[in-house]
């Protein structure tokens, strides 16, 4: 009998053009494929359809609105975390740098064959610093320095070239033959193309090679936990 009267109660709900969201709200313990099957047989008044369309589409409006109010909210946040992490680095100390261009060298650059630095990225900002380090860390002349590019077809050699000089502030003599990557997929289709390819910066200097297993040698023991 109690059975009975919810789903009276659910049908005689729905006869008045209630929507199953309506209708789940007067009676929260049911589900919503309960309430479906219970009312699939009763046909509504194109009123009543017209009512149910208008605020579904009301709620997700409503949805649409609340959504887009929530990603502000977040950008809002992360953008405030990004300022007070901006604001803890501050300006770069030159052992900030000799730090952060160790670490690089050690994640990133070749260290297969002695006396050859090579290090590659498609990050602008990581080569820039890099840069920086090789310029005034390790004090590499700059007629040493070269830029090798790798890029993908269809994208422009000389564009490409412009772009990396300013970067990296070297002149194009500086730049030797550019590779094209061929594409991976069989199909002859390329994924996450990199517009301005990846820039290797090259050079041999023995010195400077030492030096650099010297810091990444010495990053490594002050990272060390003792206690292992």
């Amino acid at each position: 009998m109690y059975l009975q009267a919810i789903k009276s109660e659910v049908r005689k709900l729905r006869r008045k053009g209630h929507t199953f969201r309506e209708i789940l709200e007067s009676l929260p313990f049911l589900s919503k494929s309960t309430v479906s099957n219970w009312v699939k047989d009763i046909k509504l008044t194109s009123a009543q359809k017209k009512r149910i369309l208008e605020n579904q589409l009301k709620g997700r409006v409503g949805l649409m609105n609340y959504n887009k109010q929530k990603h502000q909210e977040a950008t809002k946040r992360a953008q405030r975390v990004i300022s007070e992490a901006k604001r803890e680095i501050g300006k770069l100390t030159k052992r900030d740098l000799l730090i952060a261009g160790t670490a690089l060298y050690w994640a990133e650059g070749s260290k297969r064959q002695k006396g050859a630095i090579d290090f590659a990225n498609s990050n602008p900002k990581v080569i820039a610093l890099m840069m920086r380090f090789f310029r005034e860390i390790c004090r590499v002349p700059e007629n040493k320095l070269k830029c090798r590019l790798t890029l993908h077809p269809g994208i422009s050699k000389r564009e490409a070239k412009k772009f990396w000089s300013k970067v990296t502030n070297l002149s194009f003599t500086q730049f030797t033959k550019p590779y094209t990557k061929p594409p991976k997929s069989s199909m002859g289709k390329m994924h996450n193309i990199l517009y301005h390819g990846t820039c290797q910066i090259r050079f041999g200097d023995i010195q400077v090679f030492h030096k650099i297993q010297g810091f990444i040698k010495a990053l490594g023991e002050k990272g060390e936990n003792k206690e292992l």
